[in-house]
């Protein structure tokens, strides 16, 4: 099971064994959907579909943005080394989800998967003047399905999406889109609001929202 707060529009899971890519429309059945996700192992194919290029020889994918590029190195234990230029360990991640958070994180940008790829185009992206093809690296050319086990935290009042997009509160489910109509408070240089969007909540609630969103805010 996937935990609330991984949870952002346009993120990668399996569902019932399916790839599933989050729209805006399962926020309001979260509660059910959610113990039906699983996280996606990262692997070179599914890089690729993010736009991620690949060194054949070493393993290594890479994608640019405005000339600053993103390296994930296979490591051990399934795991993916984070590097960048003149840093060659700045971390390490498991699951594709966490590769979409840590770009947009970092340049505030979405990676999607392109809906209904062809499967004749899957394997080669054509460009301007050339081909690129994903080569299967016969080195690893099996990949094991693991079952993942999490223990659940204790419910906090609130989640807020790692994409500044949405809050949910536990207990009497409630969300509540983040934007600047009918703003709560100032802050940053902008004032901050929340529109309902699924569940039950009347203004008190929504400023005790509000207040929480704040003070989360102050500490980040």
């Amino acid at each position: 099971m996937v935990e609330l707060e991984e949870i952002a529009l346009g993120g990668l899971f399996y569902r019932n064994g399916k790839v599933m890519q989050v729209r805006e429309e399962h926020f309001a059945a979260l509660t059910t959907l959610l113990p039906e996700l699983q996280a996606i192992p990262i692997d070179p194919q599914r890089l690729w579909k993010l736009g991620f290029s690949r060194y054949v020889n070493t393993g290594v994918s890479y994608k640019d943005w405005q000339g600053v590029r993103l390296y994930l190195k296979p490591a051990t234990l399934n795991r993916w080394m984070v590097q960048f230029e003149g840093v060659p360990k700045a971390g390490f991640l498991l699951y594709i989800h966490q590769v979409q958070r840590l770009w947009y994180d970092l340049f505030q940008e979405h990676l999607y998967q392109p809906p209904k790829a062809k499967a004749e185009k899957r394997h080669v992206e054509p460009g301007a003047g050339y081909t690129r093809k994903l080569v299967k690296d016969h080195a690893i050319s099996h990949y094991k399905k693991y079952e993942i086990t999490v223990t659940q935290p204790a419910d906090q009042p609130y989640y807020f999406t790692w994409d500044c997009r949405l809050l949910f509160r536990t207990g009497q489910y409630t969300v509540w889109r983040v934007d600047e109509k009918n703003p709560l408070f100032a802050l940053g240089g902008r004032n901050w609001g929340l529109t309902l969007l699924f569940g039950t909540a009347g203004e008190e609630e929504r400023i005790q929202a509000g207040k929480w969103l704040k003070a989360y805010m102050q500490e980040k």
